[in-house]
């Protein structure tokens, strides 16, 4: 008798509604009882539940995700559905070992893991109440690939999976089979560590491989406990780079409250074991992860400052310009490093550091500091001019009559001095900066196309208070040869917002460009919707786009119809003419999302939005029936359709509500939901729930980890809007997400203006 008709009648057994029938006599085909006689009573035909039940255990793909939904409906409502599924996490049944998989079903137990999850909030309490602690036995389980496909299960779970993670950590240590660990170790990355102080001490592990994915998890963790540090300070001996350099991010997170003398003392000792002992260009790295250790000193308040001031003394010049950049960033509780920095003033390879740190620390006497930053202002070589240039950014007030020198190198015959002027106009009060739109809008023009560069990201930050130069920008756009300066250029249009009108004309050529890059065409999008939304122009111009052939540019298309006010004829039609009749599941979502946003100006609309509303694609219905509320006159109204949506048994409704949950304002207390949907497996559904959480910015912080995970997803989109959110988050909370971000960057995971916008974001609620 095949395997899986075993299962039915097993499962036959504990599914029953009411109380259980005796089960019926199991036949096996070739045995006597076998009997054709009519006196022979006939097995029970499997209810609906029971083929359900043996469809997620039996079946693959489409027809199991079919049954997930289906169980997932009756689950929410049904106790014994959901008896049912808990006696299937008790079943051992997996792929195999080695055959887990982030985004496919490879074992029973996940299987109704996942249903009960689906099946809202009665299914989890019941996997957390009394599933978990089955799941915590089958991490010991005698055979290797339960234990992994159980701890695969826990991370499905994720955060309420919490009070297991103990039991995770054990595994992570002491399993002898080195898939399961590194299962276990990505299961308790997504659960969360509850035990940091043993997380830390598996730095020490004899297994290479367990301390370094033990140094991976603990070097992003949002939150370090006092008790961990003096284990994490005995890993700073630890010969691999990769420990040491986790083990001071972590005392970093950590601060002042787990910050001790013997901690910044082995930093210091990491630093001069990792740094050459002089300064070789062979083996120096702009982006040498070591200079976490820095960070890691700058964090750790004052009882850090004589170990840093004693790295003044080092031979390395990196290490001593580090050095008082950690200073300077420690600030006034550096002030007694006063006298050590002042010293530096006549060290011939950091003194303008040294000026800078100087201010820093708040030592008032900068006389000598200014005199020296004036002095490298008027060299006839360029670098002292940058450096110059930079510092004089870094003194405050200090440096303010300085101001007019550095200007003045705006039209310096060299280039990399432009350019450093040009920036240092960013670094200006907004007002006075603004006074130099005049000049930047020059420059727009510059030879130099880091130049041009540079000009165009220093309008994008002024942003309308700039708008006097919006004209040239568009003028500028049409001209420009470039392709990161265009880029550039549209990003700046898209600052100024409304201010770009004058911009229109200029932006509605670009369209259609197709020598453009498709982000750079939607960015045009974007902008020209922001520009002006009454104009005919740019009505004109997103109708052409809504008929473009690739996929990305008519999802824009519509998202922007859609906030379009008036809302013309064609425009409304062509928003209907993508609702219903596009190639690609996603513009029609967008469709559906604009006609929304339109509210009450997409009443023409109401006719066809009921046609989807009934149709047979349940996340474009639910999106229909979203907009059919929205266009009564107020959207707010289907808040709680959306937030039920979040819980729904469908993926496909679950995504769709993730996306319009941007139209009503996603809450902190959405982002459990949204993570959970982050974990749907879909593009769609990943990229609306990363989008949604940094909506919610700070409040969001509990999804960090999950968000560092999707910087690495596979769909460029996905990842992008993971580096966004983390950036909205902010620090404290999204802090460990630097690393990454930057290694993002490096690996062109995301695009660069993505990954340095998330970083500014970062560094500046970090202040």
């Amino acid at each position: 008798m095949p395997r899986h008709l075993v299962l039915v009648v097993l499962i036959g057994s504990v599914v029953g509604c009411g109380k259980k029938p005796a089960p019926p006599p199991v036949v096996v085909e070739d045995s006597p009882a076998a009997s054709t006689d009519a006196t022979t009573p006939k097995a029970a035909e499997p209810s609906q539940r029971d083929k359900l039940l043996a469809s997620l255990t039996t079946k693959r793909g489409a027809k199991q995700r079919e049954a997930i939904d289906d169980l997932a409906t009756l689950a929410a409502t049904d106790e014994a559905t959901r008896d049912a599924l808990l006696e299937l996490l008790r079943d051992k049944t997996t792929a195999g070992a080695g055959k887990t998989h982030p985004t496919q079903i490879s074992s029973t137990r996940e299987a109704a893991t996942v249903v009960l999850l689906n099946a809202g909030p009665k299914g989890e309490a019941i996997l957390v109440e009394k599933g978990l602690p089955v799941l915590r036995d089958g991490l010991f389980d005698k055979d290797p690939a339960v234990r992994e496909h159980t701890a695969r299960t826990l991370e499905v779970i994720g955060p309420s999976a919490k009070s297991v993670s103990r039991q995770l950590l054990r595994v992570c240590g002491e399993d002898k089979d080195p898939q399961v660990r590194a299962i276990a170790f990505d299961a308790l990355r997504t659960v969360g560590v509850s035990d940091v102080p043993g997380l830390a001490s598996l730095l020490h592990s004899k297994e290479p491989e367990t301390r370094r994915r033990a140094a991976e998890i603990i070097g992003v963790l949002p939150d370090v406990p006092p008790t961990a540090v003096s284990i994490l300070a005995r890993a700073l001996d630890d010969e691999d780079e990769v420990i040491r350099v986790a083990a001071a991010m972590a005392i970093g997170t950590a601060g002042t409250k787990g910050a001790t003398k013997d901690a910044a003392d082995r930093i210091v000792v990491a630093i001069s074991k990792g740094f050459p002992p002089v300064f070789d260009p062979k083996l120096a790295r702009p982006d040498d992860p070591q200079f976490e250790y820095f960070t890691a000193l700058s964090r750790m308040g004052k009882i850090a400052v004589p170990p840093t001031t004693d790295l003044l003394k080092h031979k390395n010049f990196l290490v001593r310009t580090a050095a008082l950049r950690t200073l300077g960033e420690l600030g006034p509780v550096a002030k007694d490093a006063a006298k050590a920095i002042r010293d530096s003033l006549t060290d011939p390879e950091v003194p303008l550091e040294a000026a800078v740190a100087l201010y820093q620390v708040g030592e008032e006497d900068l006389e000598a500091a200014v005199r020296l930053v004036e002095s490298a202002l008027a060299s006839t070589d360029a670098q002292p001019v940058i450096d110059a240039i930079a510092a004089t950014s870094k003194i405050g007030k200090a440096g303010a009559k300085l101001a007019p020198t550095v200007l003045a190198h705006l039209a310096d015959m060299n280039p990399q001095a432009r350019l450093a002027a040009t920036a240092f106009i960013g670094t200006m009060e907004p007002a006075e900066g603004a006074k130099q739109t005049p000049a930047l809008q020059k420059l727009l023009s510059d030879e130099q196309p880091l130049i041009r560069f540079q000009a165009g990201e220093v309008l994008a930050k002024l942003g309308p208070a700039a708008g006097s130069a919006a004209e040239a920008v568009g003028q500028a756009l049409r001209a420009e040869r470039d392709e990161a300066v265009r880029e550039q250029f549209i990003d700046t249009l898209i600052a100024m917002g409304p201010k770009a009108k004058p911009a229109v004309l200029g932006l509605a050529s670009q369209v259609g460009d197709v020598n453009l890059t498709v982000p750079a065409r939607i960015k045009v999008i974007e902008a020209l919707i922001l520009a002006d939304p009454a104009s005919k122009e740019t009505s004109a111009a997103l109708v052409l786009a809504a008929a473009d052939r690739d996929q990305y540019v008519r999802r824009a298309a519509a998202t922007a119809l859609g906030k379009l006010n008036p809302l013309p004829d064609d425009a409304r039609n062509t928003l209907v003419r993508l609702l219903r009749n596009d190639s690609r599941a996603d513009v029609m979502a967008a469709a559906a999302r604009a006609l929304t946003s339109a509210g009450s100006r997409a009443k023409g609309a109401k006719a066809d939005l009921e046609a989807v509303a009934s149709g047979k694609m349940p996340g474009l219905a639910f999106l229909a029936k979203v907009a059919l509320i929205a266009i009564e006159g107020d959207v707010s109204k289907a808040g709680g359709v959306i937030r039920n949506g979040l819980t729904d048994r469908s993926s496909s409704v679950r995504a769709a509500a993730a996306e319009a949950l941007r139209l009503v304002g996603p809450k902190t207390a959405d982002v459990p939901a949204l993570v959970k949907i982050s974990r749907d497996g879909t593009d769609a559904a990943k990229l609306a729930a990363a989008v949604a959480l940094g909506q919610v910015g700070p409040g969001a912080k509990d999804a960090v980890p999950r968000l560092i995970e999707l910087l690495g997803d596979g769909d460029m989109e996905v990842r992008s809007a993971a580096a966004e959110a983390l950036g909205r988050i902010g620090a404290p909370a999204a802090a460990p997400a630097i690393p990454r971000l930057k290694d993002a960057m490096r690996g062109n995971l995301i695009p660069p203006s993505v990954g340095r916008k998330a970083l500014e974001r970062l560094s500046t609620t970090a202040r």
